[in-house]
């Protein structure tokens, strides 16, 4: 009958409110009305929980009694289980022990970028490393980008496996510079990419609002909450002991200590990411940083097509804490990023209006498009002061080893294997470029001046801006 509806109501008003800068204080008074109403409007037309979450339920089986093992896992998300991955199989009795479920963390929170390029592009590692530590490095963790693919494709896990280029995009013409570094280094130690200027891009993305950007291929995004539920099941058939609902509450060099039992362990290894100091271990080396995710309702063929004309990439851009989306296979839009207000506190915001507004206002600049967000939830992941992960044995207790700050689930599945090898063969990793012990930007007693979420916050300036 042409009656409006809420959602028609919701759409009409999104793009109403959206407007520049205020520039009288008459025109400040109408800005914050129109926020107000936005934050309200749009807090009313979306889901506070993780949308991975809804497509499974988890089947979880506690530990009730105390044991034994050879080795005791800490953590169920993508280093622990490619860890008890890696070492089953070789005739050792593992357990792995999971404070919720598997895939319940940082991992099945993720965006499922399947992406070798996580916080430290190739050409930062050139820099920093030298061009053969910087391919070194490189194919390291593109070894995670290709064990996760190999355990979708042997398994045929249900993961929504997607095949989508990376395309790394520049804000401004300076952050294009950085752009065209990074082809430069692409090519020149023998990785394919594509540069792509601003007058070319849109075969690639319906926007005139980039500077330019770089795509390579070999990558592909995932649901990772699925695929750790998957992954779990199969270790579970191969003779892995898994207990989930279980919380390791502190170490003791005999094993392993939950809130009831206890399990006896010759070695153990933790995978807890930025929970590791609550066992005790990396207190200094591991903080958290927060983002944010979105999943938009189901798109339209016409406004997948106006964002991608061609084929679907997986998108991030050049800011500091930046901005970054993808399709899922069900033809949702996933967006993510956050803001310097939230990225550092030390607690979890669960919900942010104003996160919603900016993540509008940034699509409606860059894309021309109003997106009508279904779910958003919030993350915490594990980050070192450099952004490089820290692996290793602990010095208090010699049975164990952990890892830390894999900023990237491909850094994590190489992570998991590389202290699988650590663990069986009796070493310790000691003088590695994972090395805890390494030089930070801030570190000791200025970093305890100022506190840790500071310390964290500049380093991480410094190491994306200064480095050198």
């Amino acid at each position: 009958l042409g009656v409006p509806t809420c959602r028609d109501a919701h759409s009409i008003l999104c793009a109403i409110l959206y407007s520049d800068s205020p520039t009288s204080q008459v025109d400040m008074l109408g800005f914050r009305i129109k926020n107000n109403l936005f934050d309200i409007i749009g807090s009313m037309n979306h889901k506070n929980e993780v949308y991975w979450y809804t497509l499974k339920k988890p089947n979880i089986k506690k530990l009730t009694s105390d044991l034994s093992a050879d080795i005791a896992i800490i953590g169920g998300g993508m280093a622990g289980l490619t860890c008890a991955q890696s070492l089953s199989g070789r005739g050792y009795r593992i357990v792995l022990l999971e404070k919720d479920f598997c895939g319940s963390g940082a991992s099945g929170k993720s965006s499922g970028f399947i992406t070798p390029d996580s916080e430290l592009e190739l050409s930062h590692l050139i820099r920093r490393f030298g061009a053969k530590g910087a391919k070194e490095l490189w194919d390291f963790v593109t070894s995670g980008v290709e064990h996760i693919r190999k355990t979708i494709l042997d398994n045929k896990i249900d993961c929504d496996y997607q095949i989508q280029d990376s395309f790394f995009v520049a804000n401004t013409k300076q952050a294009f510079k950085k752009i065209i570094s990074e082809h430069n280094s692409r090519q020149s130690s023998g990785y394919e990419s594509t540069l792509s200027e601003k007058e070319n891009l849109e075969t690639l993305i319906n926007s005139q609002d980039y500077e330019g950007g770089v795509k390579y291929g070999g990558t592909f995004g995932i649901n990772a909450y699925l695929y750790c539920q998957k992954l779990k099941e199969i270790l579970e058939k191969q003779g892995v002991h898994l207990y989930e609902d279980t919380e390791a509450v502190s170490l003791t060099n005999e094993g392993v200590k939950t809130r009831y039992n206890f399990v006896y362990a010759k070695k153990i290894i933790i995978c807890l990411d930025r929970f590791s100091p609550s066992l005790g271990v990396l207190k200094k080396e591991i903080y958290s940083a927060q983002t944010f995710l979105t999943v938009s309702s189901p798109l339209s063929l016409e406004k997948i097509k106006s964002i991608f004309p061609k084929e679907r990439l997986m998108v991030w851009d050049s800011d500091l804490i930046y901005k970054y989306y993808r399709l899922t296979g069900d033809d949702r839009l996933l967006f993510g990023g956050g803001s310097l207000l939230y990225t550092y506190i030390p607690f979890e915001r669960q919900n942010s209006p104003m996160i919603l507004r900016n993540f509008r206002k940034y699509i409606q600049k860059k894309l021309g498009i109003t997106i009508d967000f279904e779910y958003i939830w919030s993350g915490l992941i594990g980050v070192t002061k450099d952004f490089l992960p820290v692996a290793g044995r602990d010095r208090q207790y010699n049975n164990a080893y952990y890892i830390a700050g894999s900023a990237g689930l491909p850094w994590a599945a190489a992570l998991g294997n590389l202290i699988a090898e650590a663990v069986e063969s009796d070493i310790n990793l000691g003088g590695n470029l994972f090395d805890r012990h390494r030089k930070y930007p801030i570190s000791g007693v200025l970093q305890k001046f100022i506190s840790k979420p500071i310390a964290f916050s500049l380093s991480h300036g410094i190491v994306k801006y200064f480095h050198k």
